[in-house]
C-alpha cells in the first residue's frame, strides 16, 4: 500500500475508533464526491434533537506545522469549499490526524491495551468564505486548527450537541 494511502486509512480509522469508543454510529458515503469522509451520529435522542449527526473530512499529517498552539494544515481550495460557509443541514468539520512518521507506530498492541498514535484536532470552517477555484486562483489554503481542539470522545459528543466551545479543551 502506498504510504500516503496507508496514512489516510490510519487517520480515518483513528476517528472511527474514537467514535466507536463513545458509542456513536459511523458511516461512509459510497462515493467521496462531497468532501465528507465520515458521518458520525448519536443513536437516538440527545437533548431536544433526535439522532444528531456531524460530517467529517479527515486529513492526516506526519510532519505537521505547529506554532504557538496552532496546527497549520494546507487544504486544496476545493476541499476547503466542501467545508466552508454556512447552510449545511448537517454540521461539517475538518479533522486533522497527526500520525507517526513510521507506519509500524500507527498502532501498538499489548495484552492490556491498543494505543493508536498520535492525536486528532478538529475545526469548523462554517465561518470561512468560499475560495475561488480555477485558473488564476490559489490551489490551496492554509487552515489554522487550534491545538485546544483536541478530538476526544467528549469533544465528539459536544460537536453532536452543537457545543463548539464545550468541545474545545
Amino acid at each position: 500500500m502506498h504510504k500516503n494511502v496507508h496514512q489516510g486509512l490510519h487517520g480515518e480509522g483513528f476517528i472511527h475508533a474514537l467514535a466507536c469508543a463513545g458509542g456513536f454510529i459511523t458511516a461512509r458515503a459510497t462515493l467521496d464526491v462531497d468532501g465528507v469522509d465520515l458521518q458520525i451520529a448519536f443513536p437516538g435522542p440527545r437533548g431536544t434533537v433526535r439522532s444528531p449527526k456531524i460530517e467529517v473530512q479527515v486529513k492526516s499529517a506526519s510532519s505537521p506545522s505547529i506554532r504557538d498552539g496552532v496546527l497549520f494544515h494546507r487544504l486544496s481550495a476545493i476541499h476547503h469549499n466542501h467545508l466552508a460557509g454556512p447552510g449545511f443541514q448537517v454540521p461539517r468539520f475538518l479533522a486533522v490526524v497527526i500520525v507517526p512518521q513510521e507506519t509500524a507506530d500507527y498502532a501498538v498492541c499489548t495484552d492490556e491495551h491498543m494505543r493508536l498514535s498520535t492525536a486528532a484536532y478538529w475545526r469548523s470552517l462554517a465561518d470561512q468564505e468560499l475560495r475561488p477555484v480555477g485558473e488564476g486562483h490559489p490551489e490551496s489554503v492554509t487552515v489554522e486548527v487550534p491545538l485546544r481542539n483536541l478530538l476526544t470522545v467528549r469533544a465528539i459528543r459536544c460537536l453532536l450537541e452543537g457545543d463548539l466551545e464545550g468541545a474545545a479543551r
